[in-house]
């Protein structure tokens, strides 16, 4: 029968252990370096694959950092402030209508600009109440009286039925809002000739829910002063070449965030993967 006996240390690193009738002199630190092949801390590595572990997460990290906000600040660099073609419109015909030149104001461009803006879901409150009363004014003045009757007498019409609206139910309900579209519709077709808004589009429904019937009565009313700053802050757009540019049919910015990225980070996880089964392998370590 064979026996085990373990003394005292016989130096700082080492142990000295007795099987049988013989002696081995064993260096504590080997020991304890492959002892624990599967624990592991990011922070402190505990033996020399951990070391490898943390290594490579912390590689990957990297790459997944320059790419994620390298990008942005690249993008932000070299980024220009770049006016949509609405705004070009507007500022165009805007000087007519400070003049108060409405009869020469090409009525239809400065419409379209103004409902472009009045559609963005992004426009505060109050900016909003600036462009429907600038549509309104404008609109008023300078369609004919005749018409002017008549688009006042619908919308009359339609801000009634939106107060009966609050107060029916049921089929009244159904009955009163099929009234208010068909009133709209009306509406949008009176007025199609000197708006340009073609029934069915979206224009001219964000163009019809803007008019108001009371409105500053004058461009030179404070309120309207505000309105070139609201339009160039809207129709204001920072552009560069990765921007503009086309990869695969989406702008390279898009892709690149929304599609590249997204593989990126699957590829990280494969290669990781791919080199931890690897460095096992080579040192051995075999799951059970």
């Amino acid at each position: 029968m064979f026996y085990c006996r373990i003394f005292l240390r016989v130096s700082c690193n080492k142990i000295l252990i007795l099987v049988g009738n013989k002696k081995w002199i064993h260096n504590y630190n080997e020991s304890m370096e492959s002892s624990d092949p599967y624990n592991f801390s990011l922070f402190r590595p505990r033996n020399l694959h951990g070391k490898k572990n943390r290594n490579v997460i912390l590689t990957m990290l990297l790459i997944w950092a320059v790419a994620v906000f390298g990008f942005q600040f690249l993008l932000r660099g070299i980024q220009k402030p770049t006016p949509e073609k609405a705004l070009l419109l507007f500022e165009s015909t805007w000087p007519a209508v400070l003049n108060g030149d409405l009869s020469t104001l090409d009525l239809k461009t400065f419409l379209n600009s103004l409902v472009l803006v009045k559609g963005k879901n992004t426009v505060k409150p109050e900016d909003q109440s600036v462009i429907s009363n600038a549509i309104s004014y404008v609109t008023f003045k300078t369609v004919p009286d005749s018409i002017k009757s008549l688009i006042i007498s619908e919308f009359s019409e339609i801000k009634s039925l939106k107060e009966q609206l609050a107060q029916a139910r049921d089929q009244e309900y159904l009955d009163v809002k099929t009234r208010i579209g068909e009133k709209n519709k009306a509406l949008i077709a009176v007025c199609e000739p000197y708006s340009g808004f073609t029934q069915g589009s979206l224009e001219a429904t964000i163009f019809s829910s803007s008019l108001n019937d009371t409105y500053p009565a004058s461009f030179d009313d404070p309120s309207y002063a505000r309105l070139p700053e609201i339009m160039k802050l809207y129709l204001t757009h920072n552009q560069s070449v990765l921007t503009d540019s086309l990869f695969l049919g989406f702008p390279f910015h898009y892709f690149y965030t929304a599609v590249f990225l997204l593989i990126l980070f699957v590829s990280l996880c494969i290669v990781y993967n791919i080199l931890i089964e690897w460095r096992l392998k080579k040192e051995g370590v075999v799951e059970s």
